[in-house]
């Protein structure tokens, strides 16, 4: 008995020491996961701080938002009815979806009670900080969906993405950061409900977490009901898998629907649940819902309706033939690479192998492979699915390797070595090519000619006036200066900017910039300078008192700014000037034709120091008595030791210009640039543009146009309407 005594105690102080160890093993694995946590949050940080010594924020978009958070703030945070500077005249009713703007706002605000912090500056460092706060609902969702490990990298993969951390720089103040912090934020919140539905005392804050952030996400972001529409299509795709799953594990043709249904009606059922309520309270709070959300995208894509023609040259938009080697590449190398692999490898192989093994999938494993089957097909429509399918990437990838963690901790140790050791050898590549990626990141920072362009003309235009260039530059135009711009950047779809919308005013745009002939470019731009009685009162009929009363008042100048970024550009610009928009009407926006011209830029060859070449052109300057002549050879075109008309070069800094009139000479021109490392080649047509006339020769041969303004970067010229 004595005996058996002190196997009892030797057994209880052997299972309180084991429990001791396991406690102290879970206390040190959370120390070391929220360390691990912690430094993914700093990097996210550190690698986008280059940007910060910007004095503004960057680029162009994100003049859209800062300006926006800078009107609400001085409108006592409340949205404005009516932008009076986009699209003017008459301006363009304020769109509802203002979340992001609004944080942005209330961060100055909450920054300001307990320190000084100029609004410029909160705007500068928001991007930021939706970063870091991003990792958390990543972090969440991939440690729920498999462990710790998979979490980590579910987030580390979120934020070292090269494709999102060039749309989330320090002062990058557009939508992409609050997209990804949303989406990460309502799948879980969608997902954690779903797990735990069953459970009343849960069930109802989780339904709230859902429906909220569903509907945050969609008022900081007009598409933001993406999460409820992937759910909405993971429905039938679920249902069907689970038939196949069925059949494979009983060897048979034949589904028990008894043994289906309750799991079925326990995934379908919560999903439906918060699709019915979020798209009720949608509707009453933004007059949406998803169905509306899912239709926009579809015309957005160019998969349904009439789209805007801009989106034909949104270089967001050009798509990416992803089934080819360089395609694929392409998108692998700015979504990374080791998460591309897991997701389009890793996934696939991983079902598979549980299915062989009879275990049941789960469902968030069908979801996954939906997800990035359709975001990583959505490429093909356009490069800006890139980011989409790099947010699915980074919870595919962390999934798969932290159910790869599971597999093999406890079987062959070397493969588990082995294993490890490559993927920590590629984690550590993706860390240094994102941090590598921030500190090149550079080129967003606006330039300082740009400043002191902008600058002059907020000191020098009325404030009255219009100020006209291709439409991405008019966000940073109104957000700095203040003064009205003919249009910007952000889309104004049919109905919303009444009587010329985003398609009119970005044709006229092209065409006064194209044309050669300047009296036709005059003629455009003083349409937008009036408009009549009848214009005036349709847009009021539409938009009822959102107008105040001097939206129709007429522009007292007009300024037309010809920049340096245009010149790759122009080929747009040419286009949308020609485009025959009856045709494009008449197909649905599935068929468009214009006559797009593109300046060639042809670098000097290596080889010989009078030689320019590129795949398909070669020019050659030839010395002939005092005077530099142009050679133009293009096999490919037929074109062999062809004379160029016009050749205009530097020296000393004055320019020259030599024309010859024979008849057999080339009717274009070539410009050398004054370091001649590259020349330009213009045919007819681009070299006597407005446009050209504009920049490359500061407006000499026009007689509407005044030059106000130059240096390297920027021509502004001032309209003669009288």
């Amino acid at each position: 008995m004595k005996t058996l005594l002190t196997i009892r105690l030797i057994f209880k102080k052997k299972s309180s020491d084991c429990m001791k160890i396991n406690l102290n093993k879970s206390i040190f694995g959370g120390l070391a996961t929220l360390a691990a946590l912690g430094f993914i949050i700093i990097l996210s940080i550190y690698i986008r701080t280059s940007t910060l010594s910007s004095p503004t924020v960057l680029d162009y978009d994100p003049w859209w938002f800062y300006r926006h958070a800078k009107e609400i703030v001085d409108n006592g945070y409340n949205i404005p009815s009516w932008d009076t500077l986009s699209y003017y005249p008459p301006g363009r009713p304020y769109s509802i979806y203002q979340g992001w703007p609004f944080t942005i706002a209330y961060l100055y605000k909450a920054l300001n009670s307990f320190m000084s912090i100029d609004l410029m500056n909160v705007a500068k460092i928001s991007p930021i900080i939706m970063v870091a706060l991003t990792t958390i609902p990543a972090f969440l969702l991939g440690r729920m969906l498999s462990n710790n490990i998979g979490g980590l990298l579910t987030a580390l993969f979120a934020v070292v993405s090269p494709s999102f951390i060039v749309v989330s720089m320090g002062g990058y103040v557009d939508t992409d950061v609050v997209v990804n912090f949303y989406l990460f934020l309502s799948l879980l919140a969608i997902v954690t409900t779903i797990k735990f539905s069953k459970n009343l005392f849960l069930s109802i804050p989780l339904y709230t977490l859902s429906v909220i952030s569903v509907l945050l996400f969609a008022f900081n972001w007009s598409a933001g009901w993406l999460p409820l529409i992937l759910f909405t299509a993971f429905i039938p795709a679920f249902i069907i898998f689970r038939i196949i799953e069925d059949i494979i594990h009983q060897q048979r043709f034949k589904v028990h629907w008894k043994n289906l249904l309750p799991d079925i009606k326990s995934i379908v059922a919560p999903i439906f649940i918060i699709l019915l309520i979020t798209n009720v309270l949608g509707f009453i709070l933004l007059q949406r819902t998803m169905i509306q959300s899912f239709i926009g995208g579809l015309t957005f894509t160019g998969l349904g309706g009439e789209p805007l023609i801009v989106n034909i040259s949104v270089a967001e938009l050009q798509a990416v033939n992803i089934f080819t080697k360089e395609g694929f590449l392409s998108v692998a190398n700015r979504v990374g690479m080791l998460p591309t692999i897991m997701t389009l490898l890793g996934l696939p192989l991983l079902v598979v192998y549980k299915i062989f093994r009879r275990e049941r999938i789960n469902f968030m494993e069908v979801f996954l492979f939906m997800w990035a089957v359709m975001s990583f097909y959505l490429i093909l429509k356009g490069t800006r699915f890139q980011l989409l399918f790099s947010t699915a990437a980074a919870l595919s990838g962390g999934y798969v390797i932290g159910n790869l963690f599971n597999y093999l901790k406890s079987r062959n140790a070397l493969l588990f070595a082995t294993t490890f050791a490559v993927i920590g050898a590629m984690v550590f590549v993706s860390i240094s090519t994102a941090m590598q990626i921030g500190q090149s990141s550079s080129d967003l920072v606006i330039s300082q000619n740009w400043y002191n362009a902008l600058e002059w003309l907020k000191s020098n235009a009325d404030n009255n006036a219009l100020v006209a260039t291709w439409w991405d530059p008019g966000h940073i135009i109104a957000g700095y200066t203040g003064l009205k711009v003919h249009a910007d950047g952000a889309h104004c779809w049919y109905g919303d900017c009444i009587p010329y919308d985003h398609n009119i005013r970005i044709r006229d745009m092209g065409r006064m910039m194209s044309t050669d002939n300047e009296t036709e470019s005059l003629e455009i731009i003083k349409k937008y300078t009036h408009l009549t009685d009848d214009q005036c009162d349709l847009a009021r009929q539409t938009n009822g008192n959102k107008m105040p009363e001097d939206a129709c008042k007429d522009v007292s100048e007009v300024y037309i700014m010809a920049t340096n970024d245009l010149i790759g550009k122009y080929y747009w610009m040419s286009c949308f000037g020609t485009f025959d928009m009856n045709l494009w009407k008449s197909t649905g926006g599935k068929q468009w034709e214009c006559d797009g011209k593109n300046y060639q830029i042809i670098p000097l060859s290596a080889l010989d120091r009078s030689v320019y070449q590129n795949s398909e052109v070669t020019i050659s300057l030839l010395q002939n008595d005092t005077q530099i002549l142009a050679v133009l050879n293009a096999p490919r075109y037929g074109v062999r030791n062809a004379l160029v008309r016009d050749i205009v070069y530097f020296q000393a800094g004055q320019e020259i210009r030599i024309s010859k009139t024979d008849n057999n000479t080339l009717d274009a021109m070539v410009w050398v640039d004054p370091s001649f490392r590259s020349v330009i080649f213009m045919d007819a047509s681009i070299r006597d543009s407005v446009y050209t006339n504009m920049f490359f020769f500061q407006g000499r041969d026009l007689k509407n146009f005044e030059l106000m303004y130059s240096n390297s970067e920027v021509k502004i010229f001032k309209a003669k309407l009288q």
